[in-house]
């Protein structure tokens, strides 16, 4: 099998083979899917078949991805394998946003182990591991976050499956209100990369599903930022409330 700085490099060929696939298409636009609060392009089934035949062929290791799912235990045992969200912020691809990536990450258990994450539309390859550090195309990364909270920027956003309700909706504000800025992109991959690497400060967002997060995650680990994931109480599969952030000192109850 393949060491660590392999699979690095693996998932690195197959999120820039996927992303150039995604910046050229016009076709891959077409809607297969929408409802009030998703939407499913050809784009994403096209770019996952792509990723994960090239995850497959090389490593041969258990995959979890958005459109084909995977098994749902993964996540509990202590094996390693992929996790993969062909093109996340899709609605923004769809009305030319440029916050869109695909993300890739190989994890154990619930332990990010290498990340990947590009920004094809900037061509931004954000690449980390365990104990290897940070990248943005092959340069080194070191994040720099503020001392203090009131000058921190927060990204979050709210995805079709957390709760909407007036009490979880007055939650979330009291929780967020002690930051400077409050952003959302669409895109949670690259809302943890940009905490990963220092354009932001703070990532938090419910019911979140582990293909949207599992590459940023890697990324925040090897860059020193605390990360909290936790099972969401909604029960479905995949789905985690997660907290990423430059100091640990701002973490929920810390």
């Amino acid at each position: 099998m393949p060491d660590q700085p392999d699979y690095l490099k693996i998932a690195t060929e197959a999120a820039r083979a996927a992303g150039a696939v995604l910046a050229e298409g016009t076709d891959l636009r077409t809607v297969n899917f929408q409802d009030a609060k998703d939407v499913k392009l050809k784009a994403d089934v096209e770019s996952e078949k792509l990723i994960r035949k090239l995850l497959s062929d090389a490593t041969g290791l258990p995959i979890i991805g958005e459109e084909q799912g995977g098994d749902e235990t993964l996540p509990t045992r202590d094996e390693l394998y992929w996790v993969v969200d062909p093109l996340d912020g899709t609605y923004n691809y769809l009305r030319g946003l440029p916050a869109c990536c695909v993300s890739i990450g190989l994890m154990r258990g619930l332990e990010p182990v290498v990340g990947v994450v590009y920004d094809f539309n900037a061509d931004e390859l954000f690449a980390g591991a365990a104990g290897w550090g940070l990248t943005c195309n092959g340069q080194p990364l070191t994040p720099w976050w503020p001392e203090e909270k009131q000058h921190a920027v927060l990204c979050t956003g709210f995805p079709h499956g957390r709760d909407y309700g007036d009490t979880a909706l007055r939650g979330f504000i009291k929780d967020v209100q002690s930051f400077a800025k409050i952003r959302m992109i669409g895109s949670a991959a690259l809302a943890l990369t940009y905490v990963a690497i220092g354009r932001m400060d703070v990532y938090t967002e419910d019911t979140i599903r582990l293909w949207d997060i599992a590459g940023g995650l890697a990324l925040a680990a090897a860059s020193g930022a605390t990360v909290s994931v936790v099972p969401s109480k909604n029960n479905k599969p995949f789905a985690y409330n997660v907290w990423v952030g430059g100091r640990k000192e701002w973490l929920p109850g810390g």
